[in-house]
């Protein structure tokens, strides 16, 4: 028999101890005791319990899982995926440009190479997404900004409109010498009856890059005709041609600016 180790008193065995007390009559079942080999009581609060944490845990599952793509499914999906991360991406980087929190070198630098990825995907996805404005539409999504830039003008902001007002003399020189060398490349290349879209847009885009460059620049006769042209131009598939009705309203456009911008040359000196 075990002692008590306060009164010294001797402790009843285990056996005695699970046998079941009488009192009036009536078994009573004696509490719980563990056991001298440390063995433990039955989980029966546990089990009890088991199927209400089980409920809770399905009511807490989601009804409508998450939709599994196989391989192909993804890479099928993959580009429309880039595509529409473009788009949002121009139109975060549009409206950081106008409220004038990016500086123009840096709106310059990443709009340039969104533009270079949205041609490139664009050409990619030219027989699963003919009209990327229908898929804008079918998406939900709003990007007025990002539409007017990649699907509209396809250059920078800055590149449409001169974002410079004070140079110095040596500067604004240089300035109007790549603009009349610009005019002067443009203009030979459609004497030489070049019509071709992707020969054009390159000649087009620098001669209008080149007029925005030239600070303290007025409105001139048939300068704003050139960023016309641009747009006209970007909305045209590579391969396309410009009519015969349209180079040579192209060529009278450049020569009618060209010589508007020499007469305000002349009338500084």
């Amino acid at each position: 028999p075990k002692v008590c180790r306060c009164c010294g008193a001797q402790l009843p065995c285990m056996a005695m101890m699970e046998r079941p007390r009488v009192m009036s009559g009536h078994s009573v079942p004696s509490a719980p005791v563990e056991a001298e080999q440390g063995e433990a009581p039955a989980p029966v609060a546990a089990a009890a319990e088991a199927p209400e944490i089980a409920g809770k845990r399905e009511a807490s599952r989601p009804k409508n899982p998450a939709t599994m793509l196989t391989a192909q499914e993804r890479r099928e999906v993959s580009p429309f995926a880039e595509l529409y991360s473009i788009l949002i991406t121009t139109e975060h980087l549009e409206a950081a440009f106008v409220r004038g929190v990016i500086s123009n070198e840096e709106y310059e630098k990443n709009c340039m190479q969104l533009l270079a990825q949205f041609k490139t995907l664009q050409s990619g996805l030219r027989d699963k997404c003919p009209d990327v404005r229908q898929f804008i539409r079918e998406q939900g999504i709003h990007c007025p900004l990002a539409e007017e830039r990649l699907l509209g003008t396809g250059v920078a902001a800055t590149a449409l409109f001169a974002h410079g007002t004070s140079v110095t003399t040596g500067k604004e020189s240089l300035a109007c010498f790549k603009a009349s060398e610009g005019f002067i490349t443009l203009s030979d290349a459609l004497k030489l009856n070049i019509s071709a879209v992707d020969e054009l847009m390159p000649l087009v885009r620098d001669l209008q890059v080149s007029i925005t460059t030239i600070p303290n620049l007025p409105p001139l006769a048939g300068v704003e005709r050139i960023a016309g042209w641009l747009v006209t131009l970007n909305n045209m598939r590579a391969a396309d041609q410009l009519s015969e009705q349209q180079c040579r309203q192209l060529a009278l456009d450049v020569e009618q600016a060209y010589t508007a911008l020499k007469t305000w040359l002349q009338e500084k000196t």
